[in-house]
């Protein structure tokens, strides 16, 4: 008798280097089987998965733009673990920078100033949207803690719309011609087929 844990033909594989078992026909679903929940985190969709904090997706803005810019697309509901951005291009006048979900007009934080911004530069949102952006003294140093020493916890948003779909964005006014920034935000959907993308 084979044992089926063991045999060269089946899923979980044999004990050697010289498995046989083609998986190329299985197709990733979320609800699927192991196997096919595997072949979506292994094919990166709809981003890179990181333990702790979920999928990772990144968006590049440039600031000397119109004053709204789309940044993500979320569909479905998610768990915005965290919203991080770093300064790319050196920023030089911008005193009202800050994110809102542009479906419903809901800011997610307060107005920020991020005048003279060098490159790498960083800031991160905080769990409240009362608060500014978290940012740090020194360019190269994550942001943790807000101006006034209270730690603040990271974003621990949940966003979207069961079954729609909506914008995250920036509004401010626009900076100079160069100025940039990179956002990374990490995220855990709530629900089947609940992902971020960049807009």
């Amino acid at each position: 008798m084979v044992n089926w844990l063991y045999s060269d033909n089946n899923a979980v594989g044999a004990p050697n280097s010289n498995n046989i078992f083609d998986s190329s026909a299985v197709a990733g679903n979320m609800d699927g089987s192991l196997l096919e929940r595997n072949e979506v985190l292994l094919a990166g969709l709809p981003a890179t998965f990181v333990p702790g904090l979920g999928f990772r997706v990144t968006k590049t803005e440039n600031l000397n733009t119109a004053t709204g810019v789309d940044l993500f697309t979320v569909t479905g509901k998610v768990l915005i673990t965290l919203w991080t951005a770093e300064v790319t291009n050196a920023i030089g006048t911008m005193t009202d920078y800050k994110l809102r979900v542009k479906t419903d007009n809901v800011d997610l934080c307060a107005a920020t100033v991020l005048s003279s911004a060098a490159v790498g530069y960083m800031w991160a949102l905080s769990n409240d949207a009362g608060d500014t952006l978290l940012q740090s003294s020194s360019y190269a140093v994550s942001a943790v803690k807000a101006t006034d020493n209270n730690a603040k916890p990271m974003a621990y948003r949940i966003i979207g719309l069961a079954g729609g779909s909506c914008t995250l964005q920036s509004l401010r006014t626009a900076g100079d011609s160069g100025d940039a920034q990179i956002h990374i935000l990490f995220y855990l959907p709530l629900e089947a087929s609940a992902a971020v993308a960049a807009a």
